[in-house]
């Protein structure tokens, strides 16, 4: 289909050129289409942008997905394993996507625009939906929590396109990214049995 073939086609040109770089006519070269049918299909380089968010080929569609795969009446334990391999898979899947990168920075540079806006609010709804599913004590505002745990992530994998090390941690090895989700791992689990404390003394 055309518009997929576009869309993918978006997707190569900012991981090759980054987002600043990217524009309709390399778009068009890449797809092999006229420029006229990404403006008759998508109404210009706004529209473009946005129907690359919504129709799955950025990692908000990646909450989705991970939605899917988890059972519901999840155990509040339950819960804390599987929001930590949530965050888990969130970084691997960021790390792989080179065009969700680009986005990233482009978001971040261009964030008082509308476009920006509506790309963040769709993003936002598709975390609020995560954490009503997944957190395990909706009354220590969970929302505050995975912000910045997404937050961290989305600043370690974006840093690791421009340097070597954080610290000590090798982010050109798979034993640094391992070091990472061991991290992880162990901040869910001790932010569980934190919790965990704090509801047996409202009690």
């Amino acid at each position: 289909m055309t518009m997929e073939r576009i869309l993918r086609a978006m997707g190569d040109v900012m991981a090759e050129r980054g987002t600043a770089k990217a524009g309709i006519n390399a778009v068009a070269e890449q797809a092999g289409v006229n420029k006229v049918l990404i403006y008759r299909y998508f109404g210009g380089w706004n529209g473009l942008l946005e129907a690359y968010v919504h129709r799955g080929f950025f990692l908000s569609m990646f909450n989705d997905k991970f939605l899917d795969q988890v059972p519901d009446n999840l155990t509040p334990e339950t819960r804390s394993k599987v929001w930590s391999e949530y965050t888990i898979q969130f970084m691997r899947e960021f790390r792989q996507r080179k065009p969700s990168q680009e986005l990233i920075r482009w978001e971040m540079t261009n964030g008082e625009t509308e476009l920006a806006r509506r790309l963040a609010e769709f993003r936002d709804k598709s975390y609020k939906t995560l954490v009503t599913k997944l957190a395990p004590y909706n009354d220590f505002d969970p929302i505050a929590i995975t912000s910045l745990m997404v937050s961290a992530v989305t600043y370690i994998v974006l840093t690791s396109t421009q340097r070597d090390h954080i610290v000590d941690i090798d982010l050109t090895s798979e034993a640094g990214w391992e070091r990472l989700e061991t991290a992880i791992r162990r901040i869910y689990s001790s932010l569980n049995i934190a919790l965990e404390r704090e509801k047996a003394k409202e009690k």
